[in-house]
């Protein structure tokens, strides 16, 4: 078959990268070897990319010579790198790397790391074009759409065999209009369907609305004849995933046509192959959480209407020393009691970052005040709510700021998708007493929900501690972890913190018993 046996698995077989499966995963790097030591080298005036600068176009041939730790290059989207002395500066890891050396690695890339602008981070080590005469290292070809295969029957041979490729049913888009108001339809037939999987983004009389079905996206992308008023509203039917929206018109009349389909339109298009697209928007206030954690209110261009579906992440990026450096999370909510909620649907998302002195963008964010910008992408992730439906028991476990995913899922289970019969239990790692981020909150919901249970284990525990010490163990996810739902479907255990911590509670739960299906990685 096409394909076979000549691209290596990549990320490989529990690695951190798959693992977490959102290509953000990190290994621990040498002293001297983080992203603000890659940054000052940048800016060392070394030869990075082996050329004293020049450049040139290079062959696949040459390009294959060289994929070895002391001499790597690696293609992405027509661009040769010398990526030798990036090796122990790359987060994933040396041999993470190496599975690209010598290839072009563009949907390597893309994989993992679709949302990284690569193109700044290895400015310094580009050696020139990729001169593509024939295709090297394909994966299987993509099986063909029926039409191609009627055609193909019709004038070959009989291509049975060849199978439309899987995924949701693609949507089909209709429009309606009364003399008030305008309607875009779009038929998912996805169940799941829920308004903060609709985006809506405006400019003067272009309208793009964006709808995450299960792993794709879908594009409504049109030049209205006329103008529309503000106040649209989205309108979904459960039991068909028929979404709805519906604008009003700012003069009543009837329109000759919708207006102009764009290139975009009616497109559907896997996640993970769509553009990371930002959007400029404000900070509206700063909080400290703790000591060196904050939450940003953020407020979304006025144009700009998107919520962020439960577990997932958006991507901040900023400038730092000629570097363009993006780093992804969590949207959480304002807070978790339910009378100090932010009702603005789609207009703001919440960030709760922790600082790092020495980190490559978090200084900057650190230092943010209500009316500065800072670009923020579209939602990402690969959580689904429906995963909660059959789940009696949910069992978390996070380590510092990977407490973020926690939060909407707490809240979700315990005020919008109330199910007195479903028991929530959170285990929370943190150094000192004074890193547990929202303690007060999380103790008031233990007092309120009888189903809803919190431990805390510190690290670095003073005398005064009267908790658990110590970090996760396989004895304490034992007792922690009910026993009796080991071969059930209706236990979900999910953990986020730092790679190590989130490899460790994946592997302790695969040893004592539980099924790969009832463990979720979130991002932190």
């Amino acid at each position: 078959m096409a394909g076979q046996n000549l691209l290596p698995a990549f990320p490989a077989a529990n690695s951190p990268q798959r693992l977490q499966s959102t290509g953000r995963a990190k290994v621990a790097l040498k002293p001297g070897r983080s992203l603000m030591d890659w940054i000052r080298l940048g800016r060392s005036n070394q030869d990075l990319n082996g050329f004293k600068g020049s450049t040139m176009d290079i062959s696949v041939e040459e390009l294959t010579k060289h994929n070895k730790q002391e001499d790597a290059w690696i293609a992405i989207r027509g661009k040769v790198y010398n990526v030798t002395p990036y090796m122990e500066y790359h987060p994933g890891g040396i041999e993470e790397l190496m599975r690209g050396a010598g290839l072009d690695g563009t949907q390597l890339f893309d994989e993992v790391h679709k949302w990284v602008n690569f193109e700044s981070m290895l400015e310094k080590c580009y050696i020139g074009k990729l001169k593509v005469t024939t295709p090297i290292h394909k994966r299987e070809s993509t099986p063909a759409q029926p039409a191609q295969i009627k055609n193909l029957q019709q004038n070959g041979p009989s291509l049975a065999a060849l199978k439309p490729p899987s995924g949701p049913v693609p949507p089909r888009f209709d429009w309606f209009q009364n003399k008030n108001s305008v309607s875009l339809v779009i038929y998912t037939k996805c169940k799941h369907m829920r308004r903060d999987c609709v985006i809506i983004q405006r400019s003067e009389l272009t309208l793009l609305c964006i709808l995450y079905i299960e792993d794709y996206n879908y594009f409504v992308n049109i030049e209205l004849a006329n103008k529309i008023k503000d106040n649209y509203d989205v309108r979904i039917q459960k039991e068909t995933g028929k979404t709805e929206i519906v604008f009003p018109k700012e003069t009543e009349s009837q329109w000759s046509s919708i207006g102009r389909f764009l290139d975009q339109h009616n497109t559907f298009r896997n996640t993970k192959d769509v553009e990371t697209t930002y959007h400029s928007c404000n900070i509206e206030s700063v909080s400290e959480v703790s000591h060196d954690c904050k939450l940003l209110c953020i407020h979304l261009p006025p144009e700009l209407s998107m919520c962020v579906p439960l577990g997932h992440h958006v991507h901040v990026q900023h400038n730092i020393s000629g570097m363009t450096i993006a780093r992804s999370y969590t949207a959480v909510i304002k807070s978790l009691l339910p009378d100090k909620q932010d009702d603005r649907l789609g207009s703001v998302i919440y960030l709760m970052i922790k600082i790092y002195k020495d980190g490559a963008l978090t200084p900057w964010i650190g230092s943010l005040s209500p009316g500065d910008t800072i670009d923020i992408s579209y939602p990402e992730g690969t959580f689904k709510e429906e995963r909660l439906k059959d789940v009696t028991d949910l069992v978390l476990y996070a380590a510092g700021t990977g407490f973020t995913p926690m939060i909407k899922l707490v809240y979700h289970c315990l005020h919008v998708d109330q199910k007195p019969a479903r028991n929530i239990k959170l285990m929370f790692f943190n150094k000192t007493e004074n890193d547990i981020l929202w303690k007060d909150q999380l103790d008031s919901l233990t007092q309120d929900f009888k189903n809803f249970t919190v431990e805390y284990v510190l690290s670095e525990a003073n005398d005064n501690w009267q908790g658990q010490k110590g970090r996760v163990t396989k004895e304490i996810m034992e007792t922690f972890t009910p026993a009796s739902t080991k071969d059930s479907s209706n236990l979900l255990i999910c953990a986020c913190g730092p790679t190590a911590f989130t490899e460790i509670v994946s592997r302790y739960s695969k040893e004592l018993g539980y099924k790969d299906d009832s463990f979720h990685a979130f991002l932190g």
